[in-house]
C-alpha cells in the first residue's frame, strides 16, 4: 500500500478505469458475487488494458501532431523541471487520457452486461429487466397467505441469488385482494413494499408487448380490411 498522498492518489488514478469498470457491470446487469481475488484481478486487468489502449492511441497522436500533444522525450529527461513549465497542459491532457481509459471501461462494461447469459441472472431480474431493458412492467403477486398483490415495479433487488431476504416495491396503480376474495380493489396508497419471502407466484405484464401485439393485430385486421373490398379494375 502506498505510504505518501501521492503514491495513493498514483494508485486511485492508475486503478479508475478497472473500478469504472465494476462498478457499471453491478449497476448494469445481474450476477453472481465474484470472490475478492476475481474481483481484484478485474480491477487490475481492466486498468491495465484499457491504459495500455489508450497510450497507444496517444502514441499515434503525438506522431501526427506533435506540436500538440506533451513531449514525452522532455517528461523523461527533465522530470520536474517540463512539469513545472508545462503543469497545466499536462493537467489537461492527463485529465483527458484518464477520463478516456474510463470511457473504456464504461463501454466494455456495457457490453458484458449485455452479453450475460440468463443462466447467470436471477429470476427477477430476468422478468423486470432482462427481457424489456427500460420497462415498468405491471407485476401481480401471489401471497402465501392467498391474498394478492398488482402494482407498477418500481425497484427490485438486483442480487443473482434467488434469496427470499429481498424486496420488491411497487407503486401506483394498485390493486389488492385480501385473502379468500374475489376480486382485487383499487388501493389509495402511492407505494407498497412486498418481501420476496411471502410471495408464492409473480405475474408480469410488459407495456411493450402489449403495445407491439396491439399493433400486430391493427395491422392485420387493415389487412383483412383491404383484401375484403372489390377488386380493383
Amino acid at each position: 500500500m502506498p505510504t505518501t498522498g501521492s503514491g495513493l492518489l498514483l494508485l486511485v488514478v492508475l486503478l479508475l478505469p478497472g473500478l469504472t469498470f465494476v462498478a457499471l457491470r453491478e449497476r448494469r446487469s445481474s450476477e453472481r458475487r465474484p470472490t475478492a481475488f476475481r474481483e481484484s484481478g478485474a480491477v487490475v486487468f481492466w486498468s491495465v488494458t484499457t491504459e495500455f489502449v489508450t497510450l497507444a492511441l496517444f502514441a499515434v497522436v503525438r506522431s501526427l501532431l506533435p506540436e500538440l500533444t506533451p513531449d514525452v522525450g522532455r517528461l523523461v529527461r527533465e522530470g520536474g523541471a517540463y512539469v513545472r513549465e508545462h503543469y497545466v497542459s499536462l493537467g489537461w491532457w492527463g485529465a483527458g487520457l484518464l477520463a478516456f481509459s474510463c470511457g473504456l471501461a464504461a463501454a466494455a462494461a456495457m457490453r458484458a452486461a449485455a452479453g450475460r447469459h440468463p443462466s447467470g441472472m436471477s429470476a427477477w431480474w430476468m422478468l423486470f429487466d432482462g427481457w424489456y431493458p427500460g420497462e415498468n412492467p405491471m407485476v401481480g403477486c401471489l401471497l402465501e397467505d392467498g391474498s394478492y398483490l398488482e402494482g407498477r415495479q418500481a425497484s427490485f433487488n438486483v442480487s443473482a441469488d434467488d434469496s427470499p431476504d429481498r424486496d420488491l416495491v411497487l407503486v401506483q396503480p394498485l390493486k389488492y385482494r385480501p385473502p379468500g376474495g374475489t376480486e382485487a380493489r383499487p388501493l389509495p396508497w402511492s407505494a407498497a413494499c412486498v418481501s420476496a419471502r411471502r410471495i408464492v407466484t409473480v405475474f408480469v405484464s410488459y407495456p411493450l408487448a402489449e403495445r407491439a401485439v396491439g399493433a400486430g393485430e391493427e395491422g392485420a385486421a387493415g389487412a383483412a380490411g383491404a383484401g375484403s373490398g372489390p377488386a380493383a379494375g
